[in-house]
């Protein structure tokens, strides 16, 4: 019984890392296309682009490295997950 217990948590543990994985990338992708879309909306009309284009600057790369950290986390839990768990198995 415990071990069932364990291997459901494990299971609801992993579908948890593995949303919030997909999620962020998800956030990445619309937050850089609603920034790039801002820039091209400020082209179209005449205005200075120069705000869109700071906040681009930064926003975006900050976005894209706190996904690819939480994507390198889950990474290396699942691979220490897998280690461990054929290290028992010998």
């Amino acid at each position: 019984m415990n071990e069932q217990l364990n291997s459901t948590k494990g299971k609801v543990v992993f579908l948890a890392q593995l949303f919030s994985v997909l999620f962020i990338w998800i956030f990445v992708c619309v937050i850089t296309l609603w920034i790039i879309n801002l820039i091209l909306l400020s082209i179209e009309l005449n205005d200075a682009p120069g705000a869109s284009v700071a906040i681009s600057i930064v926003a975006i790369p900050v976005f894209i490295t706190l996904a690819s950290v939480l994507t390198y986390v889950f990474v290396g839990l699942q691979r220490e997950k897998h280690q461990t768990s054929t290290t028992e198995e010998k």
